[in-house]
């Protein structure tokens, strides 16, 4: 099932060559140069995700937003603008947009920067549930560390919920009336990273034209989400030590100091220790961080919870949608948990949302699921489903290891490393030549 895109710019030429390369990449897509248009089209149709620019005639990308989160409160909005500065951008992001793109910009880097907002607001709405050992073992973890103020590390593949965990440690924290604040380490370029995160005094830079508060500051009392703290650069890494270290921040611009109230959980889908070895990830800092490491398993690890989590899906997709009620038969719910998920929930949610809509009948069957079955009903391995994912984000991003990189959540290495191994996988290793070396 393709994801709706709701595109609004008074640039017409834009939104037409915005509008076609999208659909190009599998989007579906509704434009439109007119706010209130578009209003009227969310209040009446379901859209994963809004494209907007920020300066149009007869209402504001900033006043449009506001009547945006009235319908839809958590669906990704990305602002695109000619008129960028660090100043509107950070005022996009407090007013609770997604990102921030500025003109002229790539179809490459729209396509990364759209799949990355999909995908996190998809890990946002996942639901603990599940009555498995390993997810037990988490849950009980989470309510002992949710009442004390230590630091937490939350360590994962991507869509087994990361920020969800953070969220529930939050609400069952003594911080749970205070503000929960969250911000991904690769989402922002490291200078409008350094800046969110510990503000700024007027005159820092061109376009500081007075104070703002970091979000750290914002946070005060409350708790703050680090999300994929292993790509945070190494000024950044330096500074979120010191505030480890003394509860201070330094806001860009300022000598003076400010003490912050602030309970600090980070997460990765890294092997952080690696990063620690190859040198991008300070040593001293992961050991800060990892006080108390909460270690989500992958899906395929917890099979017993896959037919729970499936059926909860199902029931909510078929009341959002009003498709009446419909259940798995048996062989899909065995194949269900014998699919190797490289996905995690995510996809579990995905491939479930897919077939609910698609499938006419009251059962949901196998070949509704859309998920790769090779000759004689066998699986594609994991590792099959890895490459054909890699691959396919590849294409998507153009040849652009670095933006395929960020968009699968791997380091750039480790994306050469796994390219390395496909492309010379099935080779044959030379035959060693018989006879003794001889010296020339």
């Amino acid at each position: 099932m393709k994801q709706k895109i709701l595109l609004l710019d008074d640039e017409e030429s834009l939104i037409k060559w915005l509008s076609y390369a999208l659909e190009q990449k599998g989007y579906s897509v509704f434009s439109t140069t007119e706010p209130e248009h578009a209003l009227t089209t969310l209040r009446q149709e379901k859209f994963d995700g809004i494209i907007s620019d920020i300066r149009m005639p007869g209402m504001s990308g900033f006043d449009f937003l506001k009547k945006v989160r009235t319908i839809y409160p958590r669906v990704p909005v990305i602002f695109i603008t000619a008129y960028g500065s660090i100043e509107s951008a950070i005022t996009a992001l407090r007013d609770r947009a997604s990102d921030y793109i500025l003109k002229p910009f790539s179809i490459e880097e729209m396509v990364v920067r759209l799949r990355e907002n999909l995908r996190r607001k998809d890990e946002d709405q996942t639901s603990i549930i599940g009555t498995s050992k390993q997810i037990k073992e988490v849950l009980a973890l989470t309510n002992k560390v949710a009442t004390t103020d230590t630091t937490v590390l939350i360590l994962g593949e991507s869509g087994t919920g990361k920020e969800l965990i953070a969220r529930e440690i939050h609400k069952r924290s003594n911080r749970a009336k205070n503000k929960f604040v969250s911000i991904s380490c690769a989402a922002l370029p490291e200078t409008l990273l350094e800046s969110e995160l510990f503000g700024y005094k007027r005159g820092a830079f061109t376009g500081a034209n007075s104070d703002k508060d970091g979000l750290f500051k914002i946070a005060d009392k409350g708790t703050f989400f680090l999300d994929e703290i292993g790509d945070a650069p190494s000024t950044i890494q330096m500074k979120l030590l010191r505030f480890l270290e003394e509860k201070t921040i330094t806001p860009l611009g300022s000598t003076q100091e400010l003490g912050v109230n602030v309970r600090l959980i980070a997460a990765s889908n890294k092997d952080l220790m690696a990063e620690v070895k190859k040198g991008t990830f300070r040593e001293d800092l992961y050991y800060r961080l990892n006080v108390i490491p909460v270690v989500l398993p992958p899906l395929r690890q917890r099979t017993h919870d896959i037919p729970i989590l499936a059926d909860f899906f199902l029931d909510s997709i078929c009341a959002q949608e009003h498709l009446g009620e419909k259940k798995f038969s048996d062989a899909t719910l065995d194949f269900l948990k014998k699919y190797p998920w490289p996905g995690n929930i995510r996809e579990l949610k995905h491939i479930v949302e897919r077939a609910a809509i698609l499938s006419e009948s009251y059962y949901i069957n196998i070949e509704h699921l859309g998920l790769p079955i090779v000759a004689k009903g066998k699986q594609k391995s994991l590792d099959q489903l890895q490459e054909q994912e890699i691959r396919t984000v590849l294409t998507e991003c153009g040849g652009n290891v670095t933006r395929a990189a960020r968009v699968l959540g791997v380091g750039r290495a480790t994306l050469y490393r796994k390219l390395r191994e496909y492309d010379t996988r099935g080779k044959k290793p030379r035959k060693k030549r018989r006879g003794k070396n001889r010296r020339q």
